[in-house]
């Protein structure tokens, strides 16, 4: 054994240790990846393996960073033997474990074709053979697991004791000593801060395993850039689905299905499709969508949005599905509904989906999404990937910082207006997709406009009206294009925000959004319509205009096919599930109704129907159990496309 190597650098010491334990998750990974490759035929290994750097950070920084701060602890007291044996053991165990588990998934993956997640602990919690099974799994049927864990734990413990902390043999004034040390603790950590959130910019979210998607080609190869610690932490006090057995297959199939079976007659067209999703679009700032509002001094701030809405196919009743931006993606591209939580923040987020892209994909479709904030924000370009986007446009593909508006991004109108001219260069037919930003907190417009958009009661006001004036001029532009009446644009909200006028504080108003089809080269497609739509409509409807013949998963319904359910769903804090069809509301906590409106006659929600022998409640239950059941079915058997499904 090699001779131990003293040093007195408390940097490199930690440096040294660190990567110590980074080790021990990149080894693991390739450890998964050798016994699991048949999964990854096509795998672009380096770019998995550096992006899994990018979540070792922040698994090994969550459960290690005691010992590292208190390494990097200001104060001499950190060269004492006992203080270090604590750090050595603790880190010893620590690692121990975390290195247990993402050995585990190695073989667990086989089963699951996904990393484990703290669901787990629910999963198993009646299991009565639990340590049987553990100690059969360890020492009988992957015994060579073990025997691999035993090798890398004794070679990470010899490469850690082989470099010791020594005191320095220079003694420093305490004050001199304490204040240099104070300074590298602090920057240590803060750098420490940045990588377990994954970046330092301030539109970086923590991140989370669907920022997995932005280094895979197929979402079943995001469980070799995850670890199992990570995945396991992100997901601690995330609500899961449980699976539900409210009806048998015979009886959920007649109540409600995801599975759609377009028809196979409808003549298809191979339109160019647009869809746009503007921040904090309520309906209640849309005055077209407001003609009857029950407060008469009502005021809309969406002109041009107005009179766009007097040549398309626009819905009165339509709903956003969640009240967050990271929710409206998956509902509006993948027909994903925001379950007890967001999508891509969820245990099932490195589930295989079909979108809008992937469909149309296959119908020889080119695919790009757009975004006027840095590359990475909000986790958009992850999850355009795994949604089967070819190529994505941000802030960097913009490349002029002069537009940025100081916060988020750069401004709508100039981001609008390279959004049309970008898409004048795609070869058709193809999908684009945009998510707007400048309608956001802290509200400010441009300063060439502040004279020219006065808003009114709400600090949100002059925002929306300065991006449906983006709107505009992205109209004006793209009118002129060559593609621009082969095309199909659909417009709505990522979710509702500031509210002035009281109909918009139900739980039903709070979720009222703006859905719009304008398609200028159908003089048919017009007209102001009141059927029940939601965000996860969008992608049914779609399919449904254009004439596509595949198979597909949708949680949603085409709104202009009258044969199907049309209705909303929508979930309410502490975990009620609220569903709308035709004339009410429904409550369901997933055992009672909470509470029954009629939502056109009680705008207001003042006069609960629950419990007074409408047929309307029981209609309505069941389909909220029906929902409930296909979806926890489908996400926890990751059986959420049609050729993972069995129909």
């Amino acid at each position: 054994m090699s001779q131990k190597t003293k040093t007195t650098s408390i940097l490199f010491v930690n440096i040294y240790r660190f990567l110590l334990i980074l080790s021990l998750y990149s080894s693991a990974r390739f450890i998964f990846f050798f016994l699991n490759s048949t999964y990854f035929p096509d795998a672009d290994v380096i770019t998995l393996f550096l992006g899994g750097i990018k979540f070792d950070l922040p698994a090994a920084i969550y459960t290690n960073a005691i010992f590292v701060l208190m390494s990097l602890f200001p104060s001499q007291a950190r060269y004492n033997k006992m203080y270090q044996n604590v750090i050595k053991y603790s880190v010893f165990i620590v690692n121990a474990i975390t290195l247990a588990m993402n050995l585990a998934d190695t073989i667990f993956f086989k089963f699951t074709s996904k990393r484990t997640t703290a669901s787990i602990f629910q999963e198993f919690a009646h299991e009565e053979n639990g340590a049987t099974l553990f100690f059969r799994f360890l020492f009988v049927d992957y015994w060579y697991m073990t025997v691999l864990w035993v090798v890398q734990m004794f070679l990470f413990i010899v490469a850690y004791n082989n470099v010791v902390l020594t005191k320095p043999r220079v003694k420093q004034p305490v004050l001199k000593y304490t204040l240099i040390h104070s300074v590298i603790f602090l920057v240590s950590a803060g750098l420490l801060g940045g990588a377990a959130r994954g970046g330092f910019d301030g539109t970086t979210r923590p991140i989370s395993l669907n920022n997995a998607g932005e280094f895979v080609k197929k979402p079943l190869e995001m469980s070799v850039v995850l670890n199992t610690p990570f995945a396991m932490l992100r997901t601690i006090n995330k609500k899961i689905a449980h699976k539900r057995t409210y009806f048998s297959q015979e009886e959920l199939s007649k109540i409600y299905s995801a599975y759609h079976h377009p028809n196979q007659e409808k003549p298809q067209k191979k339109m160019n499709v647009v869809t746009i999703v503007i921040e904090s679009f309520g309906r209640e700032y849309v005055s077209a969508m407001n003609q009857d509002p029950l407060d008469p001094n009502y005021v809309g701030y969406t002109p041009f949005t107005d009179s766009l809405i007097q040549h398309s196919k626009a819905y009165v009743n339509a709903f956003a599905n969640g009240r967050k931006s990271i929710s409206a993606l998956p509902s509006v591209i993948a027909s994903i509904p925001n379950f007890y939580s967001p999508f891509v923040l969820s245990h099932y987020s490195t589930n295989s989906i079909n979108s809008i892209a992937s469909v149309l994909k296959e119908e020889g479709y080119y695919s790009a999404f757009f975004h006027g904030a840095p590359n990475g924000s909000m986790g958009f370009e992850a999850f355009m990937n795994v949604a089967g986007y070819d190529d994505y446009y941000g802030m960097t593909e913009y490349n002029n910082d002069d537009d940025f508006d100081g916060t988020w991004g750069i401004w709508d109108e100039p981001f609008l207006q390279y959004y049309a001219e970008t898409m004048n260069t795609f070869k058709e037919p193809f999908l684009s997709s945009l998510f707007t930003l400048s309608s956001h907190h802290p509200f400010k417009i441009p300063e060439k406009y502040e004279d020219t958009f006065k808003g009114g009661p709400l600090p949100l006001n002059r925002g929306t009206q300065y991006t449906d004036y983006a709107l505009k001029r992205f109209f004006e532009t793209a009118s002129k294009m060559p593609w621009f009446k082969n095309t199909i644009f659909v417009i709505t909200a990522d979710h509702t925000n500031q509210v002035y006028y009281p109909e918009y504080t139900t739980s039903l108003g709070l979720f009222k959004v703006p859905i719009i089809y304008y398609a200028p080269g159908d003089e048919n497609f017009v007209g102001m319509d009141s059927t029940i739509t939601q965000q996860i409509d969008i992608f049914p409807t779609i399919m449904d205009y254009l004439g596509v013949k595949q198979d597909y998963i949708s949680f949603g319904s085409s709104a202009i096919d009258s044969t199907e359910k049309h209705f909303a769903v929508n979930f309410l804090d502490p975990g009620t599930f609220q569903v709308t069809e035709g004339d009410y509301t429904l409550g369901f906590d997933g055992e009672k109704v909470t509470f029954m409106y009629n939502f056109k006659t009680d705008r207001m929600q003042e006069h609960d129907l629950k419990g007074t022998g409408l047929a309307e409640e029981k209609q309505l239950e069941d389909l909220a159990k029906g929902i409930m059941q296909e979806f926890s079915e489908r996400a926890i058997d990751n059986r959420m496309t049609a050729r993972g499904s069995e129909e």
